[in-house]
């Protein structure tokens, strides 16, 4: 699918970029209690965690089955370095990762959208490209964010210092255009531009390449739920695809955490 001409471009000054929320730092000493406890709400529930029936599953029930389930790729990663025996394990493990058979996207994928649960922590914008809203953390294994994406705005390009990115759009439409870097060149070359419309789970990680997001549409906001396992606090954007070798970092920083708002001081984006 060609590009959309509709999407606003990224920018070309550090400047500039400072406009999108992944170049704030967050600037918010939070309450390690209050932290805890909203980050690890789902532990009062009586969700079994071996239930393997496909039933949609909701929020709370989705963010206590992850976390074993990361723990246990985790474990066997750690296997396969003290062991070569364990190394088949591995390469299938890292196979099926985004795929119907990864646990983590099944689990994602059985998460029901249609409650609803997302929507109080949707929170716009208008001077930004996107908010990031924070759903939950465990500080270890994951994050859960919703994206709110104004009318013809987009991320800039981006990777993924992680294991990889789930992604499920809640509402709207999203464009996700993919880029490999050609060192010869010096470019980041597209692979692929598609348009999601539907809730059914994307995948990508670094070794499938890089990528950027943003909603085609002219008129009507999009949203988007974003799994990146393991959390992570910085990540590299390039400005300029034509200086693939000149990626600029960037911090993380959530518009809002937990259905609550708050602020954040811009961050100086450092050139890598």
């Amino acid at each position: 699918m060609a590009s959309n001409s509709t999407l606003s471009s990224s920018p070309t000054s550090v400047s500039f970029f400072l406009a999108y929320d992944t170049a704030y730092e967050e600037s918010i000493d939070r309450d390690s209690s209050v932290t805890t406890s909203k980050s690890r709400s789902s532990d009062d529930d009586d969700y079994d965690t071996s239930d393997s029936s496909g039933r949609p599953i909701t929020l709370k029930e989705f963010t206590k089955a992850l976390p074993p389930i990361l723990r246990q790729q985790k474990e066997n990663e750690r296997k396969c370095k003290s062991s070569s025996s364990h190394q088949q394990e591995c390469q299938t493990q890292n196979a099926l990762r985004g795929t119907k058979d990864d646990p983590v996207n099944t689990l994602f994928r059985r998460l029901d959208l249609t409650l609803g649960e997302w929507k109080k922590y949707a929170m716009f914008e208008s001077k930004k490209n996107y908010t990031r809203n924070l759903i939950a953390t465990d500080d270890e294994t994951f994050t859960l964010l919703l994206l709110c994406w104004n009318p013809g705005k987009e991320s800039p390009i981006h990777d993924h210092p992680c294991d990889g990115c789930w992604l499920r759009v809640c509402q709207g439409k999203i464009q996700e255009t993919r880029y490999e870097i050609n060192t010869e060149t010096d470019r980041m070359d597209v692979t692929s531009d598609e348009v999601f419309e539907d809730d059914a789970p994307a995948f990508i990680n670094d070794s499938m390449g890089y990528h950027k997001v943003g909603n085609p549409s002219t008129s009507t906001p999009a949203i988007t739920l974003h799994l990146y396992c393991p959390p992570f606090n910085q990540c590299k954007i390039w400005l300029d695809p034509s200086h693939a070798s000149s990626p600029s970092k960037a911090c993380m920083c959530n518009y809002s955490e937990y259905g609550v708002k708050h602020s954040c001081e811009m961050f100086e984006v450092n050139i890598i």
